[in-house]
């Protein structure tokens, strides 16, 4: 069946199956299915040309299912033709095939875009009869198949030239303007404190493409919500109403100067690192169909509903304090990205220009202790007198007598910061927590961490504090984070009153970060992606997921002109890579050639670590009596530093080339 344009057989289709309820295990139906998903390909394709022939600054929607909501095959297919960015999204041109009446264009409601039921009514009155509408054109199946495409474009164009009432008075009469439309949507968001203040700074391109992104992931089914322990931020995803919550899938980073956005890998779609929110990537949720297979309709059309918004969740399904606090801990692998994304992280949620940094941040190992977290005594020199010896340093401490001051912990000084400052959130930010003594650092604190035994919870806890005897409690308004490398400790060796008290937030490496980065070099090319891909299987193979290595070690190359490329891969695996083996694999020098593929490469020039020793003479080591089995001695090796200049030695780590032998 031609795919470029309608034939008979697909209008004989929509009027066979319509009210049919589809069954995917149905191989005819499923056929079916397939074939006027490619009648709505042709539909898709009239209405992204009518577009770009009438209206250069709108945009297209196509929702390419052949059954309804219900499962039951449709009588016809369509797709929306919006004539500018900021349209309402309620009012669309519409065209596509009907299986009695053939062609139509039409300036169509969409229901599912308006909240108003009457709406309908009032949009039936304005059209009147369907076959003799001021806002209808119709093609009979005879007269629009006799056409080609172009002709179809050109007759649809000139329809609407022609409509007696247009689109903008069609939107007036259904209070359906742009505007109105702007103003609805931003209303939804009004809760959201950030949104309130941060919004109106944004140009007007973010804020349209806030809208836009906004509209088309509640299409899809998806909902919007935000939680107040992350003000800044607003998720989509899945939240059902009741619950506290949902399974977010993105994340809008809401900031003075503009909008972040990041997601997860889902149903399709790769991972997306924190970046500014772009056209492009709004034209991704835009441009997607619900078709069977499709990512939306595995994320959003399970439920059957349409999104919601933040603002259709009702007040008890938030958490009740405005800011709840969070104990979080990010780990995973050296190189991941962790401490990046933290200092991301506190510029945008704990940093601004009337309060400046709101957090402390320390690095735990194993000789820290309660007296730097919580607090201690310091010894302080006084003078006695006036004059003061130089002598010697015997010769001062008889000038001077030295006393005992109890000093807080950084710890203590941001809560003590955090107290006098209630609105805002603060930050106790702990870099490699899982190398310190946990219960020799926090003390008594391990408990007054929990999120139920702050101050102002539901079981809130106070102690005396040893050494100044003040009661203390932590205040809601502080969030402790913590980065913790698991090539040092894995995660089911953590401290088990850790683990009870915090969220753990996995950070794995992602070589699709590195997708596209090719080091070039005399005339070979290196998949830095596939690359660190196969370096990790092998890691993982022999040792396991934990001591992997991260994709920032060769995120700079990505940045380096094409000619500084080679030099930089050159010097992050005779500094960084190859050392960070000999730690893994302490000084196993076999493994390290497994993992790096050396076994397997026909040319010892391309061999990173070369294999030595078994050739030695025994019997010059050892004398003629040594009764050593030759394959009994250690193998010995050494690093072929001249590898590290050769390209093909790093292509051979993904895709060696064996000696060829002779058959």
């Amino acid at each position: 069946m031609a795919q470029n344009y309608f034939n008979n057989d697909h209008f004989k289709l929509l009027n066979k199956w319509k009210g049919t309820v589809y069954d995917k295990t149905n191989p005819e139906q499923q056929r079916v299915y397939e074939e006027l998903g490619q009648a709505y390909d042709v539909t898709k394709h009239w209405a992204e040309a009518l577009q770009q022939q009438l209206f250069k600054d709108g945009w297209t929607k196509t929702v390419r299912k052949p059954a309804d909501r219900s499962g039951k095959f449709t009588a016809y297919n369509w797709a929306r033709i919006y004539p500018e960015q900021k349209s309402h999204k309620g009012l669309a041109y519409t065209v596509g095939i009907d299986a009695a009446l053939g062609f139509i264009v039409k300036i169509d409601l969409v229901d599912t875009q308006v909240s108003d039921p009457g709406l309908r009514k009032k949009y039936e009155e304005i059209r009147g009869s369907f076959t003799a509408s001021p806002i209808v054109a119709i093609k009979s199946i005879a007269d629009g198949l006799a056409l080609d495409f172009t002709a179809l474009v050109d007759w649809s164009a000139e329809a609407i030239k022609n409509f007696k009432i247009s689109y903008e008075d069609v939107a007036e009469k259904l209070g359906l303007s742009a505007d109105e439309d702007h103003k609805s949507l931003l209303a939804h968001f009004q809760g959201h404190e950030d949104f309130v203040e941060r919004q109106p700074l944004w140009t007007s391109t973010t804020t349209e493409l806030f809208g836009r992104l906004a509209r088309a992931v509640n299409e899809m089914g998806l909902d919007w919500w935000f939680i107040r322990a992350t003000n800044s931020q607003l998720r989509f995803g899945r939240k059902e109403k009741g619950v506290v919550k949902g399974g977010p899938v993105g994340w809008l980073f809401l900031r003075k100067d503009g909008i972040r956005v990041s997601w997860s890998a889902f149903a399709g779609l790769d991972e997306l690192e924190p970046t500014d929110l772009t056209s492009e990537l709004v034209q991704i949720f835009e441009a997607a169909d619900k078709d069977e297979g499709s990512w939306p309709a595995k994320l959003g059309a399970r439920s059957g509903r349409n999104g919601y918004w933040p603002d259709d969740y009702d007040i008890e399904d938030e958490p009740k304090s405005d800011k709840p606090p969070k104990n979080v801990i990010y780990y995973g692998p050296p190189g991941t990205g962790k401490t990046f994304d933290l200092q991301a992280l506190l510029v945008s949620d704990y940093t601004d220009a009337e309060y400046g940094e709101r957090y402390e941040f320390v690095t735990f190992h194993q000789s820290y202790g309660y007296e730097e977290f919580v607090e201690g005594l310091r010894p302080v020199i006084t003078k006695r007198g006036k004059k003061r010896a130089a002598e010697s340093e015997a010769a001062s401490s008889s000038n001077g007598e030295v006393r005992y001051e109890i000093k807080p912990g950084a710890f203590l000084r941001l809560c003590d910061r955090a107290r006098k400052n209630p609105s805002r959130q603060y930050a106790m930010v702990i870099d490699e927590i899982n190398r310190g003594n946990i219960s020799k650092i926090f003390g008594e604190l391990i408990t007054l961490v929990e999120v139920d035994k702050r101050e102002g919870a539901k079981y809130p806890v106070a102690v005396t504090l040893p050494y100044s005897a003040e009661t203390f409690s932590v205040p809601s308004n502080v969030d402790v984070i913590g980065t913790m490398n698991t090539a040092d400790r894995s995660l089911a060796l953590v401290d088990t009153a850790l683990r009870r008290r915090f969220e753990f937030i996995e950070s794995m490496p992602k070589p699709s970060i590195l997708a596209g980065t090719i080091v070039s070099h005399n005339g070979v090319d290196i998949d830095i992606e596939q690359l660190l891909t196969m370096l990790n299987k092998r890691i993982e193979a022999l040792y396991d997921r934990d001591h992997t290595v991260g994709h920032a070690y060769f995120t700079r190359i990505k940045d380096l002109k094409d000619a500084d490329r080679f030099n930089e891969l050159r010097t992050v695996f005779r500094n960084k890579i190859i050392p960070l083996l000999e730690e893994y694999f302490f000084e196993d020098w076999q493994k390290i050639r497994l993992v790096l593929g050396d076994n397997q490469k026909a040319k010892q020039d391309h061999q990173f670590v070369h294999e030595i020793g078994r050739e030695e003479d025994l019997l010059a080591l050892f004398g003629r009596e040594h009764e050593l089995d030759q394959y009994a001695i250690r193998s010995r090796y050494q690093l072929n530093a001249s590898a590290l200049d050769q390209p093909d030695a790093y292509v051979g780590i993904y895709a060696p080339k064996p000696a060829v032998t002779a058959g």
